[in-house]
């Protein structure tokens, strides 16, 4: 055993267990609070959006339009019985967020022995990424759950093998594809640590055996993510050093300025103690598992960045939301780095340190709101009468504040007709001839956006504009008839 295990391993079962339920009931009390402040964004408008749909019209959508997160609109579906509110949405997404605190922790235990599990459990408790994704209604929260689950049976697989954990841990691989394409990226990496490995400890049957299975149980979302039109991605810039910032800051802070920034200076220098302790297990011939088990958090960190970045030369995914698969990885490397400083008192102060500048970042991010479709819909509601007219900017507009005010109480009560405007033509513009008040929805509407200042001055040489609100996000203006 090596000397980390052997250091880590000094807790007792009892204190760890006492310990392991506190950081659990800490990490789900941090993903409750103010669930249901924030309106819906427009991903998750488009979550509620899919799953709402009749039976038949849905498993057309997954099959042909919706297949990456597949399986969380399965469970989103029979979820939103429970109603449409954005808490009520959303705690679909904090049980996964709160599962994986204990499969956090056996996976540090089982590579690092208890001091590390216990660490790495408090980094995702307290991690303002994890906290964020777990208040939002999408998969992000249930990928991170598979892909700690899944890590922790591919650690079993190796170290114990057997056909049961080779089974387990095909089911689990196959089962984080469903909840994003991007989830296929994780037995990659975990095969890619194989190589850190002799040949006599490899288990090449039950290897193959566990990536043949996972590959039948997901042949059907490896299809869809051949036959499905690539626009949703459509958007991705090529990678870029400034895309790179932002990956390292969204799973270190969730993103944010000066705290995020240096939160994210604080785990890169962890980062790099786990990277000279990773070089010297490559010396230390005589323990196998020991340099495996390092090589295995580094790839789960690295490989999904490389091929992301390798893809990126034909057509561009490199986004650091979808790398999210990476931060079990990412909290696994911090802790690491936590645990193994030179000095006890550097040890306490990197812990400390981490866990205060993650607090703040996670209260900041309880108000930095998204998109406040909520806003526009009530402003709306209280406003506009059916003798008016809404015009969308953009068509994802039009799609996210229409989509609100199906569900919202009185979102039908006097609703004008609403109308997506086409720069190409000026059928909008007859639409609106003898409307009463004319309502424009901005959205991504920028300074010196052209077609959105010349839609503006085409609406007031025709009315008078009255109230401009502004909401986070989107812009509202009256206009009046003259």
């Amino acid at each position: 055993m090596s000397a980390e295990r052997v250091r880590a391993g000094g807790w007792s079962a009892g204190n760890s267990s006492l310990v392991l339920w506190g950081i659990v009931f800490a990490g789900a009390l941090l993903r409750l609070i103010a669930l249901g402040h924030k309106s819906f964004w427009l991903d998750e408008t488009a979550s509620v959006r899919v799953a709402r749909r009749a039976a038949p019209v849905f498993w057309h959508v997954l099959w042909h339009d919706e297949g990456n997160m597949a399986l969380y609109y399965v469970l989103l579906k029979p979820w939103l019985h429970f109603g449409y509110a954005e808490g009520t949405v959303r705690l679909l997404s904090v049980i996964p967020g709160v599962l994986a605190l204990p499969l956090m922790y056996l996976l540090g235990e089982r590579l690092f022995g208890r001091r590390v599990g216990l660490l790495a459990a408090t980094f995702l408790a307290l991690n303002p990424c994890a906290i964020a994704v777990a208040q939002e209604a999408r998969a992000y929260s249930f990928l991170v759950l598979a892909v700690v689950l899944s890590t922790y049976l591919f650690a079993l697989l190796i170290e114990e093998p057997g056909s049961a954990s080779a089974l387990a841990y095909a089911a689990t691989t196959a089962l984080t594809c469903y909840f994003h394409y991007f989830g296929v990226l994780a037995p990659v990496a975990h095969a890619v640590s194989i190589l850190a490995l002799p040949a006599k400890r490899r288990p090449w049957k039950l290897l193959f055996l566990a990536w043949v299975t996972s590959a039948l149980l997901a042949s059907p979302i490896l299809w869809l993510m051949h036959a499905q039109d690539v626009r949703h991605i459509s958007w991705v810039q090529p990678p870029s050093l400034l895309e790179a910032y932002h990956l390292g800051v969204f799973l270190a802070a969730n993103g944010g300025k000066a705290v995020g920034a240096t939160l994210l200076a604080l785990d890169l220098a962890l980062v790099a103690l786990f990277l000279g302790n990773l070089k010297a297990s490559w010396r230390v011939a005589e323990d196998d598992l020991h340099r495996w088990r390092y090589t295995l958090v580094a790839s789960s960190f690295c490989s999904p960045v490389l091929i992301t970045l390798l893809i990126s030369i034909v057509r561009p995914v490199f986004y650091h939301r979808y790398l999210i698969i990476c931060l079990p990885a990412w909290i696994l490397m911090t802790s690491l780095g936590a645990v193994q400083g030179s000095t006890g008192a550097l040890r306490r102060w990197a812990f400390l340190s981490v866990c205060m500048l993650s607090l703040v970042c996670t209260f900041i991010s309880y108000r930095r709101v998204t998109e406040d479709w909520r806003g526009v819909a009530n402003y709306l509601i209280a406003n506009a009468g059916v003798s008016d007219r809404v015009l969308y900017y953009q068509p994802d507009g039009q799609f996210a504040g229409e989509s609100y005010r199906d569900w919202l109480p009185a979102g039908n009560t006097s609703r004008p007709p609403a109308i997506g405007i086409d720069i190409s033509n000026s059928d909008w513009e007859r639409e609106i001839a003898h409307a009463g008040r004319v309502w424009l929805v901005l959205y991504r509407a920028r300074p010196n956006d052209a077609e959105a200042r010349a839609i503006e001055r085409e609406l007031s040489a025709q009315r008078e504009a009255g109230t401009q609100k502004n909401f986070r996000g989107i812009m509202v203006i009256e206009y009046k008839p003259r």
